[in-house]
C-alpha cells in the first residue's frame, strides 16, 4: 500500500517566510490533491524591495524598559533596536570619554599658549650690614615680541580641530562597532529559527521511520539515516544557542556595557538597502569623513609652527624696574634694567627646517589617508555588491529551484517512485541553501556598516537619500530579457 504523506508547515516569522515542514505518513491511498508540504523547508523568500516584514511579537510591558544597574547588580539596560543600541554606545563607550576628554585636553593647551608671562618680584641687599648696607625690592617683567603667543595659540588651536575630528572618527568607530554587532547577533537569531525548526522536522521524520519500520515498510538503515540527521540538527541548535548568547555579550560590549541585559533584539534582517556609484563614494567619503579632516587641521598646525619658528630668533625683552635703599648716609635709588637675548648663534635653524619637514610630513600623510581611504571604500563596495547580488541569486535563482527540487521529490517519494535518500539529499541541499542565504545576508550587512562607517553616517541604515547612491546596480538575465534588481522593483499586489 502507497503511503500519503501530509504535512504541517512552519512559517518562520519575519521577511524570508521560509515555510519548514514536518512529515506524517498514515496508511491512505494517494490522492491528486496530494499536498506537497512535507520536508519542504521554505516557500519563496520575500522580495529585497517588498514591504518591510511584520513586526516580531512583542514583549511583556516592561521588558523593553531600560532598567539601571544598581550596587553588586549584574543588570543593565534592555534595549531592542539598533537606534537604541547606538544611544548607548555613544553615552557609555570609554572611547567616547576618552575622545572628549582629549579635545578638552587640547583646548586648555590652547589657552596656556596665549598667556602671557607672569611679572617677576624680588628683593636683595648687596650688604646687609654696617653703615653702607643696602636693601633693594624690584619687578621685572618679559615681553613677547613679534606675535609669539599669537602664533603659538594659532598652532595650539589646530591641535583642537584635529581633536574635535578625533572625536568624531570615535564616535563613528563605536556606531561601527555596535552596528556590526547588532547585525550579527540579529542573523543569529534568524539561524537559530531556522535550526529550531530544522530539528522539529528531524525529530518526526526519525519518528515516522520507527512508525514505518514497525509496520515493515522500511528498513532498519532507513531509521538510521534519519536518527543521525536528528542528532546533526539537534547539535548545530545547541551550538547556535552558545553562539548567540556570545554574540549578546559581544554586543553589550560594543555599546560600553558588558553588563547589560540584551535578549531578543528587533530587526529587518531583509531590509531594502540602496545601491552605491563606485567613484562618486569614493569622492564623498574623502569629503566627510573626519580622517582626512583631521590630517588638513595637522597641516595647518604645521604651517602655523613654521610661522612660529621663524619669528622665534627675534629677542623678547624683559625690563626691571625697583628701587634702593642705602642705609647710611641715607640714599634712595632707583633701579632700570632692560635685558634682550642677542640671536648671534643660535638664529632657530634647526627648528625653522623641522618645521618645513612637518609641512611636507603632514601633507604626505593627507594623501596617504585620502588613498587609503578610496582604497577601504572599493573593498568595501566589492563585498557590499558581491552580497547583495549572491542574496538577489539565492532569493531569485536558486532557492526557489531548491524548493521546488524538493515539492517534486517528495510527491515522487509519497508514489513510491523515488527512494528515502534522494528525498534526504533534496532537503539537505534545501537546508544548506536556506542557510547560505542568510549567510549573504549576514554580508550585505557588514558592508552597509562599512560604507557608513566610511561616509559617518549618522542614520543607519543607509537610505536612498544617502550621498553616492544610484537607481540601479546590476540586472541579471533568467530566461528572458534583463531585470533589475529586486530592491529597485515595487512588491507585488497583495
Amino acid at each position: 500500500m502507497k503511503h500519503l504523506v501530509t504535512a504541517r508547515r512552519y512559517l518562520v516569522p519575519a521577511a524570508c517566510s521560509v515555510l519548514l515542514v514536518t512529515g506524517l505518513l498514515a496508511a491512505a491511498e494517494p490522492s491528486a490533491g496530494t499536498d506537497l508540504g512535507p520536508f519542504l523547508l521554505g516557500d519563496p523568500g520575500r522580495q529585497l524591495a517588498a514591504e518591510p516584514a511584520a513586526e516580531m511579537p512583542l514583549p511583556a510591558p516592561g521588558d523593553c524598559q531600560t532598567r539601571s544597574p544598581g550596587p553588586g547588580s549584574s543588570f543593565g539596560p534592555s534595549p531592542r533596536t539598533v537606534g537604541e543600541f547606538s544611544v548607548l554606545a555613544i553615552e557609555n563607550h570609554p572611547r567616547m570619554r576618552a575622545a572628549r576628554a582629549a579635545v578638552e585636553a587640547a583646548r586648555g593647551k590652547a589657552v596656556q599658549a596665549r598667556l602671557y608671562p607672569n611679572p617677576v618680584l624680588a628683593g636683595s641687599s648687596p650688604q646687609m650690614s654696617g653703615s653702607d648696607s643696602q636693601w633693594n625690592g624690584f619687578v621685572s617683567q618679559k615681553f613677547i615680541t613679534a606675535g609669539k603667543l599669537k602664533l603659538s595659540q594659532q598652532a595650539a588651536l589646530r591641535e583642537v580641530q584635529r581633536a574635535e575630528y578625533e572625536l568624531i572618527r570615535a564616535r563613528y568607530d563605536v556606531l561601527t562597532g555596535s552596528r556590526a554587532a547588532f547585525y550579527n547577533l540579529l542573523v543569529s537569531q534568524r539561524r537559530l529559527e531556522i535550526y529550531k525548526l530544522l530539528y522539529d522536522i528531524a525529530n518526526r521524520s526519525y519518528e515516522l521511520g520507527q512508525r514505518l519500520v514497525a509496520a515493515g515498510e522500511e528498513t532498519r538503515a532507513d531509521t538510521l539515516f534519519w536518527s543521525i540527521e536528528r542528532d546533526r540538527a539537534e547539535v548545530r541548535l545547541l551550538n547556535s544557542t552558545v553562539n548567540i548568547e556570545t554574540e549578546r555579550r559581544e554586543l553589550a560590549a560594543a555599546i560600553g556595557l558588558p553588563m547589560a541585559d540584551v535578549g531578543q533584539i528587533e530587526g529587518d534582517l531583509f531590509q531594502l538597502l540602496p545601491n552605491f556609484d563606485l567613484k562618486e563614494l569614493q569622492r564623498a567619503v574623502i569629503a566627510r569623513n573626519a580622517n582626512p579632516q583631521a590630517a588638513a587641521a595637522n597641516i595647518a598646525r604645521a604651517q602655523w609652527t613654521l610661522e612660529r619658528s621663524v619669528v622665534e630668533p627675534i629677542p623678547n625683552v624683559t625690563v626691571m624696574g625697583g628701587y634702593q635703599r642705602q642705609v647710611g648716609p641715607p640714599q634712595d635709588q632707583g633701579l632700570v634694567e632692560v635685558m634682550c637675548e642677542v640671536p648671534l648663534f643660535n638664529r632657530n635653524q634647526g627648528n625653522i627646517r623641522s618645521a618645513r619637514a612637518g609641512i611636507a610630513t603632514a601633507r604626505a600623510e593627507l594623501r596617504s589617508i585620502e588613498i587609503t581611504l578610496a582604497d577601504q571604500t572599493a573593498k568595501a563596495i566589492n563585498d557590499y555588491r558581491q552580497a547583495r547580488r549572491l542574496a538577489e541569486w539565492y532569493q531569485e535563482l536558486i532557492l526557489p529551484k531548491a524548493r521546488e527540487t524538493v515539492r517534486v521529490t517528495q510527491l515522487l517519494y509519497s508514489q513510491g517512485e523515488l527512494t528515502f535518500l534522494r528525498l534526504l539529499e533534496a532537503q539537505r541541499i534545501l537546508t544548506e541553501t536556506e542557510l547560505a542565504y542568510v549567510d549573504a545576508q549576514r554580508t550585505r550587512w557588514q558592508g552597509a556598516v562599512e560604507i557608513a562607517n566610511l561616509l559617518q553616517l549618522e542614520e543607519f541604515p543607509p537610505t536612498m537619500d544617502s550621498p553616492a547612491t544610484t537607481e540601479l546596480e546590476f540586472t541579471v538575465e533568467r530566461d528572458g530579457p534583463l531585470r533589475a534588481v529586486p530592491e529597485q522593483v515595487p512588491p507585488p499586489a497583495q
